[in-house]
């Protein structure tokens, strides 16, 4: 199958729009986590005036750890995000159905697939990204892509395949 997306397209694919909510899921775990940290103290400070100086350097520096923790993440998605866009006419495109389910121990809650493909004229059994989940935030469910027909890119540099859209 020839690889002719559009960049347009690319930024429309699953692996795309995964790897975006999961930087606006960070960002959102670390604005909720930087309002409690400051809900919490301010209670306090209600009480005893003198300790406000102390209270928000501890604020301070909590808002700054939390955010270059997450905010590592967060950036290791936005370059992945690049990387893909900047060079998915690299990779060889391939049209499979996604019935091989594994459950992701990173990603607890989530589940990849198994995919098996035939790359210069050697069987491949690739993973997937761990995109399927039915929490709460989870962009794609796993109930809508089971056993569908899908067309992906695999990038042979870094063994992976990128999951484009269902095929009707």
């Amino acid at each position: 199958m020839k690889n002719d997306f559009t960049e347009n397209e690319i930024k429309q694919s699953v692996e795309y729009q995964w790897r975006n909510n999961q930087i606006k899921i960070l960002l959102g775990i670390w604005l909720f986590i930087s309002i409690a940290i400051f809900i919490v103290p301010l209670l306090g400070m209600i009480m005893e005036l003198e300790i406000i100086g102390v209270t928000l350097l501890i604020w301070l520096f909590f808002v700054i750890m939390f955010g270059v923790i997450l905010g590592g993440f967060s950036l290791s998605y936005y370059f992945k995000n690049k990387y893909f866009v900047k060079n998915y006419m690299n990779f060889s495109c391939h049209e499979v159905v996604l019935d091989k389910v594994v459950t992701s121990l990173m990603s607890r809650g989530s589940i990849y697939y198994k995919v098996t493909i035939i790359d210069e004229n050697a069987k491949k059994e690739i993973d997937t990204n761990p995109y399927f989940s039915n929490y709460l935030f989870s962009k794609f469910l796993p109930e809508d892509y089971n056993n569908k027909k899908v067309v992906g890119l695999y990038d042979k540099n870094e063994n992976k395949f990128y999951i484009i859209k269902k095929v009707n």
